[in-house]
This record gives C-alpha cells, structure tokens and sequence, in this order.
C-alpha cells in the first residue's frame, strides 16, 4: 500500500520523515504481491506499476539507511479475475472449488456478496502454485536488500455466502486417502476430519514458505485472525500451531476495544510457539465497519486516545510490540480515512514521551 504514493524521489524524502517521527520502528510490511501482480519488476508475472521508476528498490534502500527490517509483503492465494497470473490461465483447476461443485472459474469467490468483489482464490493445496509462489520469494531476496518474508491470506476464504470451499480433486482425493470418506455426506464427523485436511494444507503451505526463507537467513512472519477459534472454524488458519514455523505473528485488532484486546493477546501467548513473537496489528485511520455502539468487545473510537490505550493494552498483555496499520491513514496521506493531523501530532508526542516494548 505505502507504495501507491511512491512516485519519485520526494516521496521517499517524506516517507523517511515520517518514519523517523516515530519513536522507533523495527520493521515495514513492503507491500509486494498483490491479487494483480508485483509491486516490482519481475521475471514471473506482471508488474502492476510502471518499470520505469523501480519505486520497490528505492524504498527498499530508505528503509535499510533508516536502519529498519523490510518484510516482503505476500497476499498468497488471491487473484484478481481481470488480471490472473499466467499460471492461473495455464492451470485453472488450481483454483478452488465450493461444495456444490462450481469452480472459482465459474463462481468466483465473494461474487455472491457483491459482483465487484470477485476474485479467484487458489487452493493452497495446489503444489504447483506453492512453488511459483517461492520462486517470487526467492526472486524478491536476491534481487533486494529484504530481511524477511510476510505472510496475508494464509488461509481459505470464510464461507460468507455457504459456498464452503475447497472441493476440488485434491482435496477429496486426500481425503479418501486419509481417512476413506467420501461426499457428500451429512455425517458431521466426515466433515469435522474434513477441516483437518483443509488446515494441514494452509500449514503445510506455511511450513514451506518458511523452509525457504530459513535458507536465505531471512525472517518470516504472518497476519492472522486474531481469535484462534474462529481462524480455524472459519478459514481453516491453525496458526496456533503453524506459529512454530513463524519468527513474528500478527493477530489483527481491527476497531476492538482496547480491554478485549488484552484478553485476545492474552489468549494468543497462550497458544502461540514459544519462539514466536507476537506483534498485533492496530487501526491507525477512522475507518469503522464493524464496531457496533455500546458493544464491549468494539470500540466506536478513532483517535490518539485509542491508539493509546490500545497500544498499553498490547503491552500489558505481553505482546513483543505493535503493528500500525497502515502508512497512509496514519500520516495523513491517503484520500480519505485519515487520522486527524492534530490526532497524530499527539499521537506522536505521547509516544515519544513513553517508552513501549523495551528490553
């Protein structure tokens, strides 16, 4: 995202200022694979901006002068359906299929909640894309200074329209292979052992990914739903056991409370690897689509209060640190949604003023 305002040398000027207006920052979520593309040139598929003005190593290079990691920002199974990869277009039985037989292809995920959200999702246990998915990892290590990878999608997209998903042959094949059902079926047993299969596959997806970037010496980090529970109903993200394969973990904390927020942290070290840190992501704009009014579990705020007081709920929680979510809300540079410029001026001074996460 940070990157859509990168379009010359003087945006990088003023992203380095912004940066260094906080107290400190560790680490940036480079966004990189989007459900378009690539956010740089690449010998694999397309690039979504013009290759004219390589902004990715431009940026790549700020951030590292500022002293600061840069995580390879991946949205994994996703494609857009005007712009698939080439591997899509070659392959499209990779794609998912829901419970009543129909292909991405022909009922593309989300369609049914609304046309414009149409996108094609790949199944993660389509070996071949696994691999093309690490050839763009690889790619993006050697040609730039990154020291890690980020997982997003990693995972299968929630059932919001019945549509369960994924129904394609590989996914019954091993099921008959592991456990010798069939579909359909109204045994809730067959389907409980069914989300197993589609767990281990989002896991094993996960346990590759992180193969790879140990190689390099890099990191590797995820963003996941932040109630474990509902990870794994829904989405079939067993993070609290794939996190062993993980250096970072992001719960996100979109529009919570601040004290659920510590119960939701609290809950997530309780299940987390030991050496996996903890680092959730927080709203840093005034965007509201979920809060209900007079809810405790959701907060109606959008200020440098919030973000206060969410920011001492992590910590007291035991979380490792804090993500900020995202760049352009919280600096004032997106079109909308932003935090007011006097909330983050605040915002920034409180920080300053107090020292959160040290050693």
């Amino acid at each position: 995202m940070l990157l859509n305002i990168i379009k010359s040398e003087k945006d990088v000027d003023i992203l380095k200022k912004d940066l260094q207006s906080l107290d400190k920052v560790d680490f940036v979520l480079l966004f990189t694979k989007g459900f378009k593309g690539m956010t740089y040139p690449s010998q694999y598929t397309r690039c979504i901006y013009p290759k004219e003005f390589d902004r990715y190593r431009v940026v790549v290079k700020a951030l590292k002068d500022l002293d600061i990691k840069v995580h390879a920002w991946f949205c994994l199974f996703p494609e857009d359906i005007n712009y698939p990869s080439d591997i899509v277009k070659k392959h499209p039985d990779i794609l998912l299929v829901n419970k009543y037989g129909k292909s991405n292809l022909e009922e593309p995920t989300w369609s049914y909640v609304k046309p414009e959200y149409s996108i094609y999702w790949v199944c993660p246990s389509a070996e071949i894309y696994i691999e093309y998915l690490k050839n763009l990892m690889r790619e993006v290590i050697e040609k730039y200074d990154v020291d890690g990878i980020h997982l997003d999608y990693v995972r299968y997209p929630e059932a919001l329209e019945g549509r369960y998903y994924c129904y394609c042959k590989r996914c019954l094949r091993r099921f008959k292979e592991e456990y010798g059902y069939t579909f359909p079926t109204n045994d809730v047993i067959h389907v409980r052992y069914y989300v197993t299969i589609l767990c281990e596959n989002v896991t094993n997806a996960v346990k590759e990914f992180s193969e790879l970037t140990k190689e390099y010496g890099r990191e590797i980090s995820a963003y996941v739903f932040t109630d474990y529970t509902t990870a794994i109903e829904s989405c079939y993200q067993d993070w609290p056991y794939f996190s062993r394969y993980l250096d970072l973990l992001l719960p996100s904390l979109y529009e919570v409370s601040p004290s659920w927020m510590k119960v939701l942290v609290e809950r997530a070290k309780s299940v987390v690897h030991e050496r996996c840190k903890i680092t959730p992501v927080i709203y840093t704009n005034t965007i509201i689509r979920r809060a209900v009014e007079g809810a405790r579990r959701w907060s109606m705020e959008r200020n440098a209060k919030y973000i206060l007081e969410a920011i001492e709920a992590i910590r007291k929680a035991g979380a490792d640190g804090v993500v900020f979510f995202y760049y352009e809300t919280l600096f004032g540079r997106a079109p909308q949604k932003n935090l007011p410029r006097d909330e983050l001026m605040k915002l920034i001074e409180e920080i300053k003023a107090r020292s959160y996460f040290t050693e």
